[in-house]
């Protein structure tokens, strides 16, 4: 098996203190019927500079929902610490995929809120808005959804799935490297939807404005 892929530094200009979270394990958290598992994690982070900073704390996200654990962690140059992450009483949120059909055939599946990638040209590269919030329903029928694509031309036709549910979108409009339609709310029953994945941010005060590091813990089912 390969090794994994470590992670970039983020590259910090002069003497402030630089947070990075070297690693997670697990690096997944397993969702069902859009709540998390309760989980035990560890996370090995770094503090450079850490003589100039004051603070330390790791917050962990749900994109359009909210923050779903908070804590302080030592200042450290290199610290490890074990928690227990339980999210189960947050809805995350159905599971929300899109693929389109084009004269040169049809594309997988795209999660909402997965990491884009642009490695695969005949693919879908990225949904925008990553996430929907709950907070955000308002007078209009749905969210406004942008399906990329560098081969996409206006041949193209978007399917999506709630939950492995079809969905009727609406308003579609294919064009070159972009489908723009519009996703009912109706069809979201009132839910948001968190994406596919929970944001674990590290920020580190000091004498300076806060820095902070991120990372993506992806959904599994």
């Amino acid at each position: 098996m390969p090794a994994k892929k470590q992670r970039p530094r983020p590259i910090f200009a002069g003497n402030r203190p630089s947070p990075f979270i070297v690693s997670m394990s697990p690096d997944t958290i397993r969702v069902h019927d859009g709540h998390a598992s309760v989980a035990r994690y560890s996370l090995v982070y770094e503090i450079g500079n850490v003589e100039r900073a004051t603070k330390a704390v790791i917050s962990i996200n749900a994109a359009g929902i909210g923050e779903v654990k908070r804590f302080d962690v030592d200042l450290k140059s290199r610290g490890e610490i074990e928690f227990l992450l339980d999210a189960s009483d947050a809805d995350l949120g159905p599971t929300v995929r899109f693929r389109a059909h084009c004269p040169f055939g049809d594309t997988d599946w795209f999660i909402m809120g997965s990491q884009p990638d642009t490695s695969q040209p005949r693919q879908i590269a990225q949904v925008y808005p990553p996430y929907v919030d709950i907070h955000g329903y308002n007078s209009s029928p749905g969210v406004s959804i942008t399906i990329s694509g560098s081969q996409f031309t206006r041949e193209c036709t978007p399917e999506a799935q709630v939950d492995s549910s079809s969905v009727d979108l609406k308003n579609v409009v294919a064009g070159d490297g972009q489908i723009h339609a519009l996703l009912p709310y109706e069809a979201l029953q009132g839910r948001p939807v968190a994406g596919n994945q929970l944001v674990v941010v590290l920020t580190v005060y000091g004498f300076s404005l806060p820095a902070a590091d991120v990372y993506h813990l992806n959904f599994v089912e």
